[in-house]
């Protein structure tokens, strides 16, 4: 904390002198360049530097020294410093004046300090809540058109690149930033019954019956803080940049301990939602990186601007997660025009539906793991300048991406009934518990069915159950894959943001209305719907065989009639979705006073949709269809606090039944005390953003 205060004092002690030193410029200048020194004292110039720049014959000079110092550092692009120096030398004056333009070196401290580009900014890039307008501040008179949200920026970080707010001993620098959020929130209805309806961020509807009303609901939240810490490395007479960020919100789950019991709902829990480390170089002049640990998922290249940030649009067409991963890139580039194809290795995940709190707690996911396979994913990212002549306006990107992982459930032989002393079962359900859990399911196969005339029956009476077909238990895996299309186009007059994904067990990426996988017999007969085995995820998986009747059979039993018994196909259920996203640069378009209160103004128009085929869905959750519309209008106060207020309105639809003989009949799901087909909910949500 004392280095902290003694920062931020050597911070107020500088600026002050270099503000001094800017008024006085014009008819006392000086050897020594405050500028200079204040980066000096940052640690982002060196003495040698500092003696160069104060080396120089006039300050015209000093500030094209120390110019070029920077845009060799990559803290300054060559647009700026020609925006910065090349006024000041085409000047008639000898000297350089402010009268109605910043001087030079005024334009240097804006470029370094409030620089053009949001993603050197951790604040900008997708850190903080949506809807919040870039410093007005940035460029030169002018307010910056909109920046789309890019969590993973390709611009590649430069050596020395950061101003830290701590120095290690080590040589490591470090910057905190984050927000603070609070928000009023008012839903004409929930996602129904007691394990949906009660959030303080939107689900799709017609989860479970809202009961005699739509359940409307209230909420004033507190738990959106987020802080973050950015970390730089920069190894002496090396070529590489090192750079870090962990991550982490209060916007996790209630806590269940007994101080705490009583005031829940306020008592929500720090978890983690960045923590990685990155090495940046070139390879035959080429930037290159490779980056390990957590963050944003390849997939996850845009995202829409919604204030509310619990739940991003889930199952509303946003699609995104964040994963431990490998991943690497290299940059082609030519002028402006930059082409850069990336390659991650992730963590499998099934995003199991069945898994129980305990297992949850203790493991995470189950099935995707015990693939034993690594999830893929790739994408290529153009990124270009719509305008070169546009100023606050960074380049559009059209980004293309790709995922494919495997699920793998397990099922033991032996029904698993587990007590004190002896890990055995002998019937389902399980009454007796492991690892002292008793929410641990029954798993394995149920021995209570017997099957008859199934050619691959392995006992001489022709009669086995279902544990005597699989006597080392059985597995079976189903693929997940899905692709994504992306445009990202910026203007001074607006910015589009539009995405496209589709795939299959989209519920890891919030997506397919949450739907996973499903047991598909096929042309296989269940007759009774009970051939059974539940694997160590908690799924059900059905079994059945061709032609089977239980005609004549005693209780519990099913002749296959001479064909063999198979297990289902898992069938992953499919998804589609995606939104479009218009945003406004109010202040901007009407010609606002760059510094003036009237800087901050931004509008985002909002469609998102996510998508599953009724075929699927009427096998999972029985939803179809969610949508999302959204308006949210943005004041930016300063560049610390932002006040957002946010009208939504969400819509879902169930999906249809599909029966034999192609004959489809609509689905009916409890609301409002009926049944209903598509239910709707008006969410306004209003609160300020603090950001540091």
């Amino acid at each position: 904390m004392k280095n902290v205060v003694a920062s931020l004092i050597l911070w107020a002690s500088l600026l002050a002198l270099a503000s001094t030193a800017f008024a006085q410029q014009e008819s006392h200048p000086s050897v020594n360049n405050p500028l200079a020194v204040l980066l000096e004292s940052k640690g982002i110039l060196t003495p040698a530097e500092v003696a160069s720049i104060n080396q120089a014959a006039s300050p015209e000079d000093a500030n094209a020294r120390l110019a070029k110092l920077l845009v060799e550092k990559g803290l300054i692009s060559q647009q700026e410093f020609a925006s910065t120096i090349a006024p000041a030398a085409a000047a008639a004056e000898p000297t350089i004046t402010a009268v109605s333009e910043p001087s030079a070196q005024r334009r240097l401290f804006n470029a370094v300090f409030h620089p053009q580009n949001p993603s050197q900014n951790p604040t900008q890039s997708g850190q903080t809540p949506t809807g919040t307008p870039p410093t007005p501040e940035r460029g030169f008179g002018v307010i910056p058109a909109v920046a789309p949200l890019r969590v993973l920026p390709i611009d590649m970080p430069k050596q020395g690149g950061m101003i830290p707010d701590i120095h290690l001993g080590s040589g490591a620098n470090m910057k905190i930033y984050g927000f603070y959020k609070a928000s009023a929130i008012s839903d004409t209805a929930s996602s129904g019954g007691p394990t949906f309806g009660a959030l303080d961020w939107p689900l799709p509807l017609l989860l479970a019956d809202t009961g005699p009303t739509s359940d409307p609901e209230f909420h004033v939240k507190a738990r959106s803080f987020r802080i973050g810490l950015q970390t730089e490395w920069v190894p002496k007479n090396s070529g590489f940049t090192i750079t870090g960020r962990v991550e982490g919100d209060f916007e996790g789950d209630f806590t269940d301990v007994s101080n705490r019991n009583i005031s829940a709902l306020r008592s929500n829990q720090f978890s983690l939602r960045l923590a990685w480390m990155r090495l940046d170089h070139t390879l035959g002049g080429l930037p290159w990186f490779a980056e390990f640990g957590q963050d944003w998922s390849i997939m996850s290249s845009s995202l829409p601007n919604l204030f509310e940030t619990t739940g991003l649009g889930v199952a509303m067409g946003s699609m995104y997660e964040r994963a431990p991963q490998f991943r690497t890139g290299i940059q082609f580039h030519a002028g402006d025009f930059k082409i850069q194809p990336e390659f991650a290795i992730v963590v499998p995940v099934a995003a199991s539906s069945a898994l129980t709190t305990d297992q949850r707690l203790r493991e995470g996911d189950i099935a995707g793991p015990e693939s034993n396979q690594p999830g893929l994913e790739s994408r290529v990212v153009l990124q270009f300048p719509l305008n070169k002549n546009w100023k606050g306006v960074v380049p559009a990107q059209l980004i293309f991406s790709g995922h494919h992982s495997r699920v793998n459930e397990i099922i033991p032989h032996a029904a698993q009934v587990i007590n004190e002393t002896s890990p055995t079962c002998t019937a389902l359900p399980c009454p007796i518990t492991v690892f002292n859990s008793t929410t641990v399911p029954n798993v394995g196969f149920n021995v209570s069915q017997t099957v008859t005339g199934a050619t691959n029956c392995p006992e001489a009476s022709g009669n086995c159950t279902l544990e005597q077909f699989f006597p080392r238990g059985y597995q079976i895996g189903n693929p997940q894959n899905v692709y994504t299309a992306e445009i990202q186009l910026p203007t001074p007059w607006f910015t589009w943001v539009a995405k496209f994904y589709r795939g299959d067990d989209l519920r890891f990426f919030f997506g397919g209305q949450l739907n996973d996988v499903f047991s598909n017999l096929g042309p296989l007969v269940d007759p009774d719907s009970v051939l059974t085995g539940i694997s160590e995820s908690g799924r059900s998986i059905l079994f059945g065989c061709t032609g089977a009747t239980t005609t004549g059979q005693p209780a519990n039993t099913i002749n296959c009639k001479g064909t063999p018994l198979q297990s289902a196909y898992l069938q992953p259920s499919g998804g589609v979705g995606g939104f479009t996203e218009l945003s406004f640069p109010l202040s901007r378009i009407f010609h606002a006073n760059p510094e003036g209160k009237n800087s901050g103004w931004l509008l985002h128009l909002q469609y998102g949709t996510d998508r599953a085929p009724y075929k699927d869905a009427q096998f999972g959750s029985h939803l179809g269809r969610t949508d999302l519309d959204t308006v949210s209008l943005t004041y930016r106060l300063n560049k610390w606090v932002t006040f957002v207020h946010e009208a939504s309105y969400i819509v879902t639809f169930t999906a249809n039944n599909h029966e034999a003989g192609g004959v489809i009949k609509p689905e009916y799901l409890p609301f409002e005390g009926l049944t209903t087909r598509q239910a709707h909910n008006w969410r306004n949500e209003f609160g300020p953003i603090f950001t540091f």
